[in-house]
C-alpha cells in the first residue's frame, strides 16, 4: 500500500481561483487530479498524484500563486523515495478571509 503524502497551505486568494491554480498546476506537472473536497469556504483538499521529481516545482509553483506551504510539507516534500514513479498526495489549503461561512440547507427528509 503506498503511503499519501500530506501537505498543507495557507492562502489569501480566492477561493475559486484557488481550485483552477491546484488543478493547472498539477497537470502541468505531468500528475493528475484524483478528487478534491470542500469544507465551505473555510478548506479545499485535493488528492493527486504526481512524480516526486515534481514536488519542488510544485511548491514554487504555488508559492508564485500566494499558496504558502507550510514548513512541515516543505520537509516532507524534501523527503520522497525519488525512484517511485508516482506519490500520492493530499494538499490541504486553508483559506483566510473575512466571509461568513457558507451555509448550505439541506432538505428535511418527509417520514
Amino acid at each position: 500500500m503506498r503511503r499519501i503524502l500530506m501537505l498543507a497551505a495557507v492562502t489569501r486568494t480566492n477561493r475559486h481561483a484557488v481550485m483552477a491554480i491546484v488543478n493547472d498546476t498539477v497537470m502541468a506537472l505531468g500528475g493528475w487530479i484524483a478528487g478534491h473536497n470542500l469544507y465551505g469556504n473555510m478548506v479545499a483538499v485535493f488528492h493527486f498524484e504526481l512524480a516526486p521529481g515534481k514536488l519542488a516545482a510544485l511548491a514554487e509553483r504555488l508559492d508564485a500563486e500566494a499558496i504558502r506551504l507550510d514548513d512541515a510539507s516543505r520537509a516532507a516534500i524534501a523527503g520522497p523515495d525519488q525512484t517511485a514513479e508516482e506519490i500520492p498526495c493530499a494538499l490541504n489549503v486553508t483559506f483566510i478571509h473575512d466571509e461568513p461561512d457558507v451555509k448550505r440547507e439541506v432538505p428535511a427528509v418527509p417520514g
